[in-house]
């Protein structure tokens, strides 16, 4: 009797479960140092990106700047077409001049769409061309299953025939594993708050309620459209060592957040003792998932 009850109970919880359906779409947490996953669940499932995609133009200047081909002084005129990008924004205005460094703040602190677009434009002279540079390193990082098609995230027009970035968790964290090599990216990641147009108007970072929350969390960047929905790539540091959580599909915002701490809780305990599988695009298991 106690065992059909034990029984019953199990079989209620998993269909309550089952029948509210799971908080996110994806996730992964990966160990840099030793290039391995600590977690996965269903992280090669393919994903739209959302504003994740900044990350990539934030490595795109970093390593230009490193290369000495760009200066962070360099400045910006605001174009017509820069001030028209919609969602999330600076709110920039033709004519505007800013320099590349507030540019970049104003992408990975604020998520600004204009932002993002304003230094696609200025880096490769204009957004086609700079995306052609982030699929480009999407392929040298082997992001085999990732496809930009802007710099911003924000989904094509109804009327529009292209498609949306698609990219997995998977890509996300070998992303955010080339980014987190740029000192200064990390800077900009764990600020908070910060002046934008001469103190004019306020950056409020989208990802501080993580910063705020986790101990030791000093980046990377959110994501959110209707399509979307919500996710994250967030870092954290603990007892020295670096781990990378990734959520993607996120019903709300409470869930990616409260997913993101549970998955680098669990990372965080299995990571000493955790035989993880090695991020290599060319096992076959990663071939099978995201042929799925």
């Amino acid at each position: 009797m106690r065992f059909l009850l034990v029984l019953m109970c199990s079989l209620f919880a998993v269909s309550s479960v089952s029948a509210k359906g799971p908080i996110y779409q994806s996730a992964i947490v990966y160990h840099p140092a030793s290039n391995k996953i600590i977690v996965d669940q269903k992280g090669y499932r393919e994903r739209v990106p959302a504003s994740l995609v900044k990350m990539m133009v934030g490595l795109i200047v970093m390593e230009q700047v490193q290369a000495g081909v760009r200066s962070l002084g360099e400045t910006y005129t605001v174009t017509k077409k820069a001030s028209k990008i919609g969602g999330h924004q600076v709110y920039l205005k033709q004519g505007e001049v800013f320099k590349l460094r507030e540019l970049l703040k104003a992408t990975i602190i604020g998520s600004a769409n204009d932002a993002a677009y304003s230094i696609a434009e200025h880096v490769a002279g204009s957004e086609k061309a700079f995306v052609k540079l982030m699929n480009a390193k999407a392929k040298k990082l082997g992001m085999l299953h990732t496809r930009f098609v802007n710099a911003h995230g924000l989904p094509p027009g109804w009327r529009s025939r292209k498609s949306d970035n698609k990219t997995t968790a998977y890509d996300m964290a070998k992303l955010a594993s080339a980014l987190l090599q740029h000192e200064s990216i990390l800077k900009l990641s764990s600020t908070e708050v910060s002046a934008f147009r001469n103190g004019t108007f306020q950056l409020l970072n989208t990802n501080r309620k993580f910063l705020r929350s986790y101990p030791g969390a000093d980046g990377l960047k959110t994501g959110y459209t209707r399509k979307a929905g919500f996710s994250m790539v967030g870092t954290a540091v603990k007892n020295g060592e670096r781990l990378i959580v990734v959520v993607m599909g996120a019903k709300k915002p409470k869930d990616r957040l409260k997913a993101a701490k549970y998955l680098l809780n669990k990372g965080f305990s299995k990571l000493t003792n955790l035989k993880s599988v090695a991020m290599s695009p060319a096992k076959s298991r990663h071939q099978a998932v995201a042929l799925n």
